[in-house]
């Protein structure tokens, strides 16, 4: 059997009190992720946990541009992502947290994707099979996820605004991609 050239699975989601309990007032889907590019191991149980949800978000972003390092002012897959500032004009979220997390570049060549980590370690797989992971990972966030409508969002104006803008984007990204 030949191994994937990437793989990004989500081995445990859970809420940043990791209590098993559905906390309604964390914005934020939390978890260990295994990340491999080719035969190079970017994350795996022991790393800790990032933030899934906004990481989905970002993948979801990488499949129709070119993303560099820091592209989003944040990691690819970032430990967190607390604060988060809508621009409505352009449908865009902007999310910030910690300097912790794992990031890579995502060049788009002629029918394929090449990703490369921060070291230099890089994959390349055709984009039809990068899309299918991206929107393999997308469905087990939402899955876990639930109904963002549910949440409890601090009644700051700020806060929902951001909140609001992440999932308008997330859909619209969803509905583009057909995830």
């Amino acid at each position: 059997m030949t191994q994937q050239a990437l793989e990004i699975k989500i081995l445990r989601q859970h809420w940043i009190k990791d209590d098993g309990k559905n906390d309604r007032e964390d914005i934020c889907s939390h978890g260990e992720l295994f990340i491999r590019f080719g035969s190079k191991i970017l994350s795996n149980t022991e790393d800790g946990a990032w933030a899934l949800n906004v990481c989905g978000l970002f993948l979801m972003r990488s499949l129709g541009k070119d993303c560099g390092i820091d592209e989003f002012e944040n990691y690819m897959a970032p430990c967190c992502g607390h604060f988060w500032v809508p621009n409505d004009e352009n449908n865009f979220v902007t999310i910030q947290g910690c300097n912790m997390g794992i990031d890579w570049k995502t060049e788009h060549l002629k029918n394929d994707v090449k990703l490369t980590s921060e070291k230099g370690d890089s994959c390349e797989i055709p984009f039809d099979e990068y899309r299918n992971i991206v929107a393999k990972f997308i469905n087990e966030v939402e899955d876990f996820y639930g109904d963002p409508k549910l949440k409890v969002i601090p009644n700051d104006k700020f806060d929902q605004d951001g909140f609001n803008q992440f999932w308008a984007e997330w859909n619209s990204l969803k509905l583009k991609w057909s995830i």
